[in-house]
């Protein structure tokens, strides 16, 4: 037999082509791939994705790892953390410090809120805990993948501020200027008191607001004279306080490290003085009522009203009742002084005749002030006989100016309600080659 030949024979093709056995062998390990991609992405996140981020609470908010808290009063911290698998938690919490320097002791476990958010809460002892720092630790756990993170710490500093000053008062000073007395508070806590921040506000006047902050020893520490009942430890008054006014004012203490009390405050008010009228022996009418004002106040003077005495005309007001004290019209201004004022009604002769003598070197009138309706006349003439017949060279003068026609030692006036007001009537006259002169004030009224 001779041997076979292989040529010519056909084989059986494969029951795939080769590109699909290819395309099963790139999907097979593209599948793979990104599996072990998502896996490493876990365990990555797992690793380092659960961490706090941010602490807070009711009386701050602080981004760092160290806030300040009050003591004396409950403190609500809430703290962020970074968890966007929503992992259920579980948290615990220790501190570095003695349980006595807490009032409230924080819960070991805290209350998660939701998934990125857990609170507790806690009170420090200021006796005990004042300007302490406490690390807090933070521990995590989650049970579903039986990890444990690394713990969070962070810390507070028990930080209260001062107390507010034990007690301010405000009076007004002899000038009459307002001025707050301050007694600081005492403690412990308190200790390290340095500034005053104060708060002024006119009453009254401008109503404005002005501010500042004084270094506790800068301040007045007795003012003399004294306007308080008892000692206080330092004394404030501004250069801009206005004598007349009262204020209120508000007072927060500052410590050696910058942080405020909440303000104490106190309100002085402007003493009055009075503006009173006094009749001086009116037959009638009433009397203007006093009228209360501040001092430096500017008060208009009042009319005589229905005022009236027999046989007697208004003239003016006086700050003395026999006129010679200072004296001031209707309608004219007063400055108020720091006390009482009283103003006494002047009186003059309602006469239609007067005379007049001689006396040292002048002529004397036997009325210094007459009042005369409009229409009616005033005459003056001499009591003096000897006086009258060797007279010469008399002249007459109405508010300084010469009367014609009136050279005798009598003198006639007819006043007009032209005329109505206040005039002066002078005479000269030589007698025995000396020159004498006087005048008297004639008022005329309506008729």
């Amino acid at each position: 037999m001779g041997v076979q030949s292989t040529e010519g024979i056909h084989r059986r093709p494969l029951p795939f082509p080769r590109w699909a056995i290819l395309a099963i062998i790139i999907v097979v390990c593209l599948s793979s791939c990104d599996s072990a991609f998502k896996q490493a992405d876990l365990e990555s996140f797992v690793s380092t994705g659960l961490t706090m981020v941010a602490l807070h609470s009711s009386s701050y908010s602080s981004t760092t790892s160290v806030g300040s808290v009050p003591s004396g009063s409950p403190v609500t911290c809430t703290l962020a953390i970074i968890n966007p698998k929503s992992f259920d938690v579980a948290y615990t919490l220790g501190w570095n410090v003695d349980n006595s320097l807490f009032t409230t002791l924080p819960s070991a476990a805290p209350t998660a809120s939701d998934a990125t958010h857990l609170q507790f809460s806690f009170a420090l002892d200021p006796t005990k805990a004042e300007r302490k720092t406490i690390t807090f630790s933070l521990g995590k756990y989650v049970a579903s993948i039986n990890k444990t993170y690394d713990t969070d710490s962070f810390s507070v500093v028990c930080e209260s501020p001062p107390d507010p000053p034990s007690r301010v008062a405000t009076v007004i000073d002899s000038s009459q200027k307002s001025i707050l007395a301050i007694m600081l508070p005492t403690g412990t806590a308190d200790g390290d008191l340095s500034k005053l921040q104060i708060t002024w506000t006119q009453v009254g006047g401008s109503g404005t607001s002005e501010s500042g902050t004084y270094a506790i020893s800068s301040l007045q520490k007795a003012p003399s004279p004294n306007p308080f009942a008892s000692k206080y430890d330092c004394y404030f008054q501004s250069s801009d306080v206005v004598a007349g006014y009262g204020y209120t004012y508000s007072v927060a203490l500052i410590n050696a490290e910058g942080i405020k009390s909440s303000a104490a405050t106190a309100a002085s008010t402007a003493n009055q003085f009075y503006l009173n009228y006094n009749g001086n022996g009116n037959t009638g009418g009433t009397v203007t009522s006093s009228v209360g004002y501040r001092f430096g106040a500017t008060a208009t003077v009042a009319s005589v009203g229905t005022l009236a005495k027999t046989n007697y005309a208004f003239s003016k007001w006086n700050t003395a009742a026999d006129g010679t004290g200072t004296s001031y019209s209707p309608g004219d201004t007063l400055t108020i002084p720091a006390g009482e004022t009283t103003l006494y009604a002047q009186w003059i002769t309602n006469a239609t005749t007067i005379s007049f003598d001689i006396g040292t070197q002048a002529l004397s009138f036997s009325q210094s002030a007459v009042s005369v309706k409009a229409g009616n006349t005033l005459s003056v003439s001499c009591a003096n006989s000897t006086l009258t017949a060797s007279g010469t060279n008399w002249a007459w003068y109405l508010d300084g100016s010469l009367l014609s026609g009136q050279t005798s030692s009598t003198f006639s006036w007819t006043p007009t309600s032209a005329g109505i007001g206040q005039h002066i009537v002078s005479c000269t006259v030589t007698f025995n080659g000396i020159g004498y002169s006087g005048s008297f004030r004639a008022t005329v009224t309506q008729q």
